[in-house]
């Protein structure tokens, strides 16, 4: 089962072998330093941790750990689990015209 971190916009990071692998991933993002990660359980896989504030940029970020089965079942868009192929698609697109200039510079 891939675990996957999420939030309500955006794909973070995954998939993982564990929620266990995950849940220290999105802690180490969280920049956790409490003795217990706050993590609410929503279903069987779907999980929400909540990182500590940060004050020098004045908000509370929320991480979603999840299965793509368990997001899609609490009404999660599919394509948000697209993103990484659509962000490795454009950015192999987009280094092609540095490419071209490096050669004609040369």
């Amino acid at each position: 089962m891939d675990w996957h971190i999420i939030n309500h916009k955006d794909y973070i990071d995954g998939p993982f072998d564990s929620f266990e692998a995950a849940l220290a991933e999105a802690c180490a993002l969280g920049n956790e330093t409490r003795p217990e990660p706050r993590v609410k359980r929503r279903s069987d896989q779907f999980f929400v941790y909540r990182a500590p504030y940060d004050r020098a940029e004045k908000w509370r970020p929320e991480f979603w750990i999840c299965t793509k089965e368990g997001a899609l079942r609490l009404s999660v868009p599919e394509d948000l689990f697209d993103q990484p192929l659509l962000e490795m698609a454009m950015g192999a697109g987009s280094m092609e015209p540095l490419r071209r200039l490096s050669r004609v510079g040369s």
